[in-house]
């Protein structure tokens, strides 16, 4: 299993996991705790450190971002930043309401002026 597939699997039983440095902080409920949780995690704890550490930079650069509406490169949707996860998503335009629309012209004759 790589450190992706086993952060959701841990994810899913309610584990949390916390990266400071090289020390991983683990919290899990009681009948998720055993010593197979507890071997499998330090098998994986270098590639758990970095995946988390990938993670908050992400959700970072997310929130110094934030908010942001485009005109998408595919015709006739808009392209929204989600500055809760840093995910970008396309939604069809005609489905916008009116204020989204207007804040990806406002995108665009912004960037054209620039």
């Amino acid at each position: 299993m790589n450190a992706h597939a086993l952060l959701e699997d841990l994810r899913t039983k309610g584990v949390t996991l916390e990266a400071d440095g090289l020390t991983l902080r683990v919290a899990a409920p009681e009948d998720v705790a055993t010593e197979e949780l507890h071997e499998t995690v330090s098998r994986h704890k270098h590639a758990l450190i970095r995946l988390l550490e990938r993670e908050r930079h992400r959700l970072e650069e997310a929130e110094r971002i934030g908010l942001l509406i485009k005109w998408s490169k595919a015709p006739g949707y808009i392209a929204i930043h989600d500055p809760t996860t840093g995910e970008w998503h396309e939604v069809l335009a005609s489905e916008c309401p009116p204020w989204v629309i207007e804040d990806a012209k406002a995108h665009s004759r912004y960037a054209k002026g620039r």
